[in-house]
């Protein structure tokens, strides 16, 4: 039966890449490493390691070594839980999410939840629609922020009440920097880089209407900074969520908005086994206080 030893033994010889490095780092004698690689072998019923200098890994020992460090992390966030006193919340949050301005009220409540309860910490996973929704299925995630999915029906689901809204950015020397916004005709065979998730989404299909074929699509990214890098240098179009990649003086580059305007809603998720985690609880309920506030003062706006 493979134990957390063996996992810890095998991904400290993977960092290591010798067995003599590993056992001192790892304080067991050289024979004992060894023989608990052997067990995992024989338990696997596959080799994972090949003997040299430096060690190297096969397939399976490289899907092992992935699969490793999430048991591990998913084992520490579960024994943080157990171990909570309950007068005093204490562990690890740990939240999938991608890159949006509305995080910043995740954030302030996050800090809420620590000034109360100053044992809590929080852990961020950045990803993709997919890289959210398998941390949350894989547990490796208490929350996740989904942006514009009809996967959010999925999961337990909060609708924050904000919307990000797309914008482009285009080089100066374009001439639809001349413009003051804009349209899906603009976009008629220009160079454009534009999400990945949002096209798997079909966010920009009614938007685009009949342009949708006729854009030159140079490029897709999962999350937005390093995209404009590329923009930048290739003098290319950027479409992109307000906020998240703010243009600097010297970079020939333009920030517009799209019209007519083009939103996405954003939707807070997770699994029903949070329920069972009083820290997870916690902040869940201060999430839907601070909701309930802001709803308060919008009636008597």
């Amino acid at each position: 039966m493979i134990e957390l030893r063996h996992l810890r033994c095998f991904l400290g010889t993977v960092r290591e890449r010798t067995i003599s490095s590993a056992a001192e780092k790892l304080h067991i004698s050289q024979p004992a490493l060894s023989r608990t690689l052997q067990e995992l072998e024989e338990d696997l019923g596959q080799q994972l390691i090949v003997r040299g200098k430096p060690l190297t890994l096969t397939a399976k020992g490289e899907l092992l070594r992935r699969r490793a460090y999430d048991l591990l992390e998913l084992y520490e966030h579960l024994k943080a839980e157990i171990n909570s006193a309950e007068q005093e919340l204490c562990g690890t949050i740990t939240l999938a999410i991608g890159e949006s301005p509305a995080l910043e009220f995740l954030a302030s409540c996050m800090q809420e939840l620590q000034q109360r309860w100053p044992k809590v910490s929080f852990s961020l996973k950045s990803g993709n629609e997919d890289d959210v929704a398998a941390a949350l299925n894989a547990g490796l995630a208490d929350f996740g922020i989904l942006i514009a999915s009809a996967r959010a029906h999925e999961y337990e689901h909060l609708i924050l009440p904000w919307a990000d809204h797309w914008q482009i950015i285009v080089p100066e020397e374009s001439p639809l920097s001349q413009l003051k916004s804009i349209s899906a005709a603009d976009l008629s065979n220009q160079p454009v880089i534009c999400s990945a998730q949002s096209l798997q989404n079909n966010e920009f299909a009614g938007w685009l209407g009949a342009v949708k074929d006729k854009i030159n699509l140079r490029g897709t990214y999962n999350l937005p900074y390093n995209a404009y890098i590329f923009a930048r240098h290739s003098r290319v179009c950027m479409l992109s969520l307000e906020g998240l990649v703010r243009t600097q003086p010297g970079d020939g580059m333009k920030t517009l908005p799209l019209t007519p305007p083009l939103s996405a809603q954003l939707h807070l998720v997770w699994r029903t086994s949070v329920y069972t985690s009083p820290l997870c609880c916690a902040y869940l309920n201060m999430l839907r206080m601070r909701l309930d506030k802001l709803q308060e003062q919008k009636r008597q706006d």
